[in-house]
Order: structure tokens, then sequence, then C-alpha cells
């Protein structure tokens, strides 16, 4: 304690020991050490000298440590001032009656207790240390009125005050900071509780919260402190404010979800939640974010995000069946007119000055990534399934507009004024390594009843392919993609395959090649329906219209009855199972020949044009010398194959006979029996090949079928139409022929003709005749026979009326002579 305070100290405990009669003292205010009691003191002890006064000092300074035993040894000092301590201990005493002692606080770092009163104050008086004193700070000041605020125990102020504080100003501890007004730095945020919000969840809160937003500018924040809201009406009005609800509750407990038209901010379930419960005209959105990059430089490959949100679930993270959405967007729409709702909206735009710095080309930008990732290095059986994204659409009943779609991607360009955009590819699907494959590339696993793929309107431009597999790829047809298309590159040709055999087959050049291996029911090629010409091979410059295997036929009619064919040396015609006529090597005839069915069937619906057109230049217009089929080509009731580009000369089976015409007269004909009768075609196009490609055949039937061709379901009068010049060809080799020259129709063998036959029905055979039924001559009356002229020496006929042959000679007709058979 300082000497200051030591003889404070010591005159009040001397007045307290002249007063030790008198009763308790009363608690009063501070006191005064000007009042007149106390500058008496004063007096009474200025008048003391300086020396007295360093004793009196001194004295009360050992008074106050010393004990008992210290007392006890310097009395004699101590004798030598009783008087002066009596005095003071008396007059003390006198005003202990009116004033309670007390003991001044010292404040840190003040007066120190070994400090003299001569060294602070040499000239103080104690009444000017009184009034010293009267300045400093008393016990009884603590939380007394007009006193000063105590401390608790742990140093900390309680300012015991109340009333209007807003004039009070206050600073914060930053550097640079200025003192504001409290009732400023409280407006920076409306609290509704300062506008009387109950939230006690039974007084009505509207008028509170209606009076916080009336006061709110546009834009600013109210908070609601936690507790029960109850109201009666939500709070209106033009200007958006944005409502942060820190635990408020409805009164019945329930969460708060919406405050009128107003953004609602609160801690929802314990997690941030922005909501708008009702909505007006062009409002703003609920939860903007904006990113301006400005800066330059930086790290190559980072990548700055506006928002950007981690989900991590660890093995033990998530119940086995819990749904874990990282990020959900929900939109309920029943909205009517021609507006649009998004879910989700993704727009990534590069400006149209965005070149304009000419610093090159810009980056790539993304409307939208996702990638989805599995780090297992495990299959999915094991590891688990995966989905980069998936679309679902749901809805019941039809869409005749075809508003529906599940996935649309448009393209167009930005600017319809400019130059026509382009996108190197629609959908794009790739790997980004060299050993990772896709099971199915695109799988379409639906029900669809339009098209699987429409492209029907769509334009290609430059001659773009709808379709584009690629060279040595399938396009398969079945599950177990046996039946399947493929380019062979090395060929440079279309084939049709079944599992590994190649079945059909189309050149650079036009050139058609089938290979069959259905032996018992199958067809190499059908043609059904309706066509003036079956098949037409008048435009294709091949010296053979049509070519057969050896032991090959060619039907007539459905039924495979009426056959031709080339085996054993012998071009044989059968009717049903006998042979009706032979031609061999040498050119002989024998007349006294069938089989059916089908492999593949052509249905036309075109009468006015041929089923099968073959142009260009070609070793052999119809080759089906490797189709093992008896039948090579089979034709129906009435159909005629055309020898000549004008279809002038026509061979047809119709009514049981096998006929040839010539312009629609009937040249040859030949019926069940055998029996041949010598005595007579139009043009058109349903189906045209045009070839390029003079050493390979137009068609090229190999394998094994019942039918080589089959004509029999074609409705058209001409069955098969050949070029002038054009032969069909009976065998492999080529040497047995059937066609039509300036000359006729010709049977040859090599070069040599074997029998021709000319316009006027002139039958001309390079060997002998040699019917198996005998010869029957064509019957005429005497009278008709006798007004023919002007015919072919030797020409024979069988008189009626003279039951006799008559041959025409260079004197006229003569009865031939006969006799009786032995």
């Amino acid at each position: 304690m300082s000497p200051l305070f030591k003889t404070h100290f010591l005159l009040s405990l001397c007045s307290g020991m002249a007063l030790l009669g008198g009763a308790e003292a009363k608690a009063s205010a501070r006191p005064n050490h000007l009042l007149p009691q106390y500058q008496a003191l004063g007096q009474a002890t200025a008048s003391a000298s300086a020396s007295q006064l360093s004793t009196l000092s001194a004295t009360a300074a050992a008074a106050e440590t010393a004990t008992p035993a210290t007392a006890s040894s310097s009395g004699t000092a101590a004798s030598a001032q009783t008087p002066t301590l009596l005095r003071s201990a008396l007059m003390a005493k006198s005003l202990a009656s009116s004033l309670t002692p007390y003991v001044p606080t010292r404040p840190p770092g003040g007066l120190d207790a070994a400090t003299g009163v001569p060294a602070l104050w040499q000239d103080a008086t104690i009444g000017q240390i009184g009034a010293m004193a009267d300045g400093s700070v008393q016990q009884s000041d603590k939380g007394a009125p007009n006193g000063v605020a105590a401390l608790d125990a742990n140093g900390a102020m309680t300012a015991p005050v109340s009333g209007d504080l807003s004039t009070a100003t206050a600073k914060i501890g930053a550097s640079g900071a200025v003192g504001r007004p409290l009732a400023e730095r409280f407006a920076d945020q409306l609290n509704a509780k300062d506008f009387g919000l109950a939230l006690d969840g039974k007084t009505d809160d509207t008028a509170a919260l209606q009076a916080a937003k009336n006061a709110a500018a546009s834009g600013a924040v109210i908070q609601l402190p936690a507790g029960k809201l109850a109201l009666t009406a939500l709070p209106t009005g033009s200007t958006p404010n944005l409502w942060q609800a820190n635990g408020t509750l409805q009164a019945d407990g329930g969460p708060l979800t919406t405050l009128g038209t107003d953004v609602l901010e609160s801690t929802l379930e314990g997690g941030k939640y922005f909501a708008r419960g009702q909505t007006a005209a062009d409002m703003a959105p609920v939860l903007r974010k904006d990113l301006d990059v400005t800066h330059a430089g930086g790290t190559a490959g980072f990548v700055m995000n506006l928002e950007k949100g981690n989900c991590t679930i660890p093995s033990v993270g998530a119940a086995l069946n819990d749904y874990v959405w990282c990020h959900s967007t929900v939109l309920n729409s029943a909205a009517f007119g021609g507006g649009q709702h998004v879910a989700q909206a993704s727009l990534a735009q590069r400006p149209a000055n965005a070149l304009a710095d000419g610093k090159g080309s810009r980056s790539q930008i993304w409307a939208g990534y996702d990638e989805t990732r599995d780090d297992t290095g495990q299959p999915s059986n094991i590891a688990g399934s995966l989905v980069g994204r998936e679309i679902d659409v749901y809805a019941n009943a039809d869409d005749p507009n075809n508003w529906r779609i599940g996935l649309q991607l448009q393209i167009a360009g930005a600017d319809s004024a400019g130059t026509p955009g382009r996108v190197g590819k629609g959908i794009a699907l790739g790997n980004n390594d060299s050993t990772s494959a896709y099971g199915i590339m695109i799988d379409a696993a639906g029900r669809f009843d339009t098209a699987g793929i429409d492209l029907s309107r769509s334009t290609p431009v430059n001659n773009a392919p709808v379709l584009n597999i690629g060279a040595n790829r399938n396009l398969a047809f079945s599950d177990d993609h046996k039946p399947h298309f493929q380019f062979d590159s090395a060929a440079y040709a279309l084939r049709y395959w079944y599992d590994t055999t190649p079945l059909f087959s189309v050149g650079m050049n036009g050139d058609v090649t089938t290979a069959i291996a259905n032996p018992g029911s199958g067809m190499a090629w059908t043609l059904g329906g309706q066509a003036l010409i079956g098949v037409n091979l008048t435009s294709l410059s091949a010296p053979e219209a049509m070519r057969f295997g050896t032991g090959q036929a060619l039907s007539w009619e459905p039924t495979a009855v009426v056959q031709t064919r080339f085996a054993d040396g012998k071009l044989t015609d059968q009717v049903a199972a006998g042979v009706a006529r032979t031609l061999d090597t040498q050119g002989n005839e024998t007349i006294p020949g069938a089989a059916h069915n089908s492999q593949t069937v052509v249905s036309l619906s075109q009468p006015t044009a041929a089923a099968f057109v073959a142009q260009g230049t070609a070793a052999i217009g119809l080759d089906t010398t490797g189709l093992t089929a008896p039948d090579a080509l089979r034709m129906a009731e009435g159909q005629h194959v055309s020898w000549e580009q004008t279809a002038t000369v026509q061979t047809r089976f119709a009514s049981g006979i096998l006929q040839d015409t010539w312009g629609g007269t009937a040249l040859r004909s030949l019926d069940q029996s055998g029996n041949e009768t010598l005595t007579g075609s139009n043009l058109n196009s349903g189906m045209t090949t045009s070839m390029n490609n003079g050493s390979a055949s137009a068609i090229t039937l190999n394998g094994t079928a019942g039918i080589g061709i089959n004509l029999s379901g074609l409705t058209t009068p001409q069955a098969v139409r050949l070029g002038s010049g054009q032969t069909v060809a009976w065998e492999p080799t080529g040497v047995i022929t059937t066609g039509y020259t300036s000359t006729g129709l010709r049977d040859t063998n090599g070069s040599t003709t074997l029998r021709q036959l000319d316009t006027a029905g002139n039958e001309t055979l390079s060997g002998a005749l040699t019917p198996a039924g005998g010869i029957r001559l064509p019957t005429f009356s005497r009278a008709a026979i006798k007004g023919m002229s002007n015919l072919p020496i030797g020409t024979t006929l069988y008189d009626a009326d003279d039951d006799t042959p008559a041959i025409y000679t260079s004197a006229g007709w003569k009865l031939a002579a006969l006799t009786a058979m032995p």
C-alpha cells in the first residue's frame, strides 16, 4: 500500500477508534473528503510540522505491518507519537457515527505500497490528499447507481444499465475501423423480433411480420430467430426480401417452408434450404450464382467452378438400400400454353466477339459433362452396375404429334443470316483407349410401331449415306448374328452370309452371285407378282443370256411338269415324267419330259414392267451352272420366253401345249404326248440391271435348289426375254445353246446350227427327225392342199380325202404310193 493511502487508512482508523461506542455505521454515499469534518481533520493535521507528518507516516506504516512482537519491541518510538495518534483516533471516532470507513481500491499499475507520501506529495496537505482520494474508485461504488461497473470472477464486465443505447457508439477492433452509433449497426440487418415478434406459437405474429417487411428495403434480409411462428396471413408487398429463418418453426412444430412471394432461407432438416411458396410475374430466380473469370495465367489443368459439390459414399457410409443422389432437380408442372418449363438447363456460349482479340481458336466449351467411373478394375458382375446417364420419359396414351421425345438433339446455325453451320458428328460413341470395348454400341430394347430408326425426313448432302457400317463389318438380322450382310473390301463385293457361308453377293460391276445350300426344297430365284416381263435380258450385251448346268432344267409352267434341260449330251424337252423332245449334239431331235419348289421368291405388282432386266456386257446373261437344282428356270402357265428384244419370237406353255410363236403366230407347238406342231412378242422392264463386266455372268446361281429360276408365281406373258443374238446355254461349257439371230431361232452345238426355225415357221434340222411315237403329218382336205402354193420343195401333208400323204414337188402336189403292211 502506498504512503498516501496508508495515511488515508490511519486517519480513518483513528476516527473509528474515537467512536467505538457509537452505533454501527449505516451505508452511505461515496464519502466526500472536502466536507467540513474532513477539512477540519486536514487543518489539524496541517498544524503539525513536516517532520511530524513524516514521523506519522512512518509510524503508520510500522503499525500496519508490525506483528505484536514487533510492536512491543518498538514501544519507545510508538509512545512518542501517542498524543497525535490519540487525537486522530478520537476525531475518527466522532466521525464514525455518520460515516462508514472504506478501503479505497488501488487501480492496476497505480501507487506502490512502498512509495512515501513526501516523495509523491512533498507540499500536499491532508485536504489535498483527500481531494485526490475523492477521485478514486471505492468498493461501495461497484455496481451502485452513479457508480462503476463491477467485474465478475472471470474479469468480464456486467453493465448494470438499461434504456435507449441507440446513441452509444462502438467500433470493431480491426485496424482502420471507425466507431458508429449502435442504432446504425443494428439497422444493418433487420430482425423481426425488433417489431414485436412473439414466436411462442400462440400469439399472432402476423402484424409483427408484416411490419418487419414494410420497414425493409427491396432486397433486404430479415432475420427470424428460433421459435414457433403463429400466422393468420402471410406477409405481402411488391418489394422482394430474403427471410433468414434460424430454427424457426410453424405453430404446430412443422418446418417453415414458405413466406409468400419472398425467398425463405432456413436450416430445414439441418441443411441449407431456399424456397419460394408463391410466385409473381417476372420474378428473379430463387438462387442465382455468378462468376466472372477475369484473371490471366494460373496452373495448367486447374478447373475453376462456379459451384462444386462432392459426395463421398464409402462402403460403410450408407445403408445397402439407401438411394444417394449428389444433386437432384425436380420440376412439377401442370401448366398450359405455349411456354417451356425445363427441369434443368445448361448453356455454354461462345460470344460473337470471342475472336476479336486475334489470339486464335478458342478453348473447347461443353454445355454439359457427365462422367461415371469405376476404379475397382473388376468386371461389372463383381463391382456393380454403372450408368453414364439415364433419361426416362413416363406418360400414357398415344403420341399422335410426336411431342414426347426421349432425347432430342437439335443442330442449327447460330445466325440464320450467316453461312450454314455444320456439326461433324450428331452422336459420337468412342473409346478413350485402344483395349476397352462396348458390349453393344446402341441397344434399342423397346417396343416401337413406326420405325426402329427413321431417317426418312433427313436430307443427305453430297450423296452422304444414311447408314455407313464400314468395310468388312457385318450388318446382322437376328440375335445369333448368323444371317448378315458384309462388304468385302478385297473383292469389292456386297455379300449376304448365313453364319460362315456366303449365299449372295453383288460385285462392283453389278455381277450377282448366289450360293444355295438347300437341295431339298429351296429355289435359287423366285419372282412373284405381276410384271410384263419376268426376266428381261434384252439390254445385256452377253452372248449367253442364261446358262444352265448339266442336267438342270428350264421349267415352263408352275408345276415344273414341262421342262427343257441338257443332260447326257442331249437337250430334252419334258412333259410330266416322259421325255417329249430330245436334241443331241449332232442336231438329231427325238420327241417324246419335270420338279418344282422355291428358294427365293420375289413378289411384283407392276404389270407394265419386266421383273428382271439385265443390261451391260457379260459373258453369260444368266448362269445357273453352279446350281444343283433340277429346274434352272420355271415359268407359270401362259408365260413365255422372248428370244430377242422386241419379244416377237417367244416360247411359252399354255393350255397343255409348249409353243414357239412369232409375232403372235404359233410357229411350233408341243403337246403333252410329245406331238410337235410347227406353225409365233412385247417389251418393258420392271427391274433393270446395268452390266459393264464382260468377263462375268449377270446372275450366277451356285449351290443346291429344287428350281434354278422360278417364275411360276409371276402373272406376265413373257417369263424371260433375250436380246437378238443371245443364246440360252444348256450345259456348263455353253456349247449347246438356243438363241435368236437374224436367220431365226436356232439350236446350236458350238458354232454348228442343229435346228433352225425361221419367221415363216419353217424348221430346219441338221440331223434326222426321230420321234419316239412316230410322225403325224398335218391333215388337210384335198381342196385345201391344192390351194397351197409356193411352198418349200418337200413339204409333206396328209390328204384326208385320199387317205394318203401328199408331197409338194417342183411339179406340184404328188400323192405318195402306199402299200398294205404285211
